[in-house]
């Protein structure tokens, strides 16, 4: 089931649009406040939020930005204004996209949909370039325990990097860890011999 949370300081149209919702088949959280809305994202991790841009104390805008800070809950906006300032602010925050009110239902269907897809992309974007950061930071370090290995025993790179590989599998680890650890006793031996 799909989980939007809707934020509106407005309780008739958050109540329209969180029945309307629901009756559709999705798992609806609401509030009314930007602080009640940060508190259920954390809570029930929505695949979506939908923000209205401005409601007292925490604007839309500030709820947009926590949420960027915490979390990877993406969202739109739904506000009653559409001056090009305001659609220019919520694009900067990051936000799917930004429809203005009155909405309803069959029009915030295609919406939601639409922004919960693209979230999903940027998501799987988002995880492999993880993956590949940190099987960069792997390679890296590979690199440099090979190279000190090079250094230590006289071999060639092939030689360096067969040992290296050879004492991982010997103490059932991944060549990364072991490498890591061969740096960090070099670093600690250079660090003992440079003190008085």
């Amino acid at each position: 089931m799909k989980r939007v949370l809707i934020v509106d300081d407005d309780r008739v149209i958050l109540n329209i649009l969180a029945e309307g919702l629901r009756d559709l088949g999705y798992e609806v959280f609401s509030a009314v406040s930007g602080q009640a809305a940060l508190v259920s994202a954390r809570e029930n991790a929505p695949d979506l939020a939908v923000l209205d841009m401005r409601m007292p104390e925490m604007s839309g805008l500030e709820v947009a930005r926590a949420l960027n800070a915490t979390g990877r809950v993406p969202f739109v906006f739904l506000s009653a204004f559409g001056d090009e300032e305001m659609v220019r602010d919520a694009a900067e925050s990051g936000a799917l996209g930004y429809l203005v009110k009155p909405v309803d239902i069959p029009q915030l269907v295609p919406f939601i949909e639409a922004a919960m897809a693209r979230g999903r992309e940027i998501d799987l974007l988002r995880s492999t370039t993880e993956q590949l950061e940190q099987a960069l930071r792997i390679e890296q370090k590979t690199r440099t325990a090979v190279g000190i290995i090079m250094e230590r025993k006289g071999l060639a790179r092939q030689e360096a990097f067969d040992l290296l590989r050879a004492r991982a599998r010997a103490r059932r680890r991944k060549i990364g860890e072991v490498a890591e650890e061969l740096i960090a006793a070099v670093e600690d031996m250079n660090l003992a011999l440079r003190e008085p």
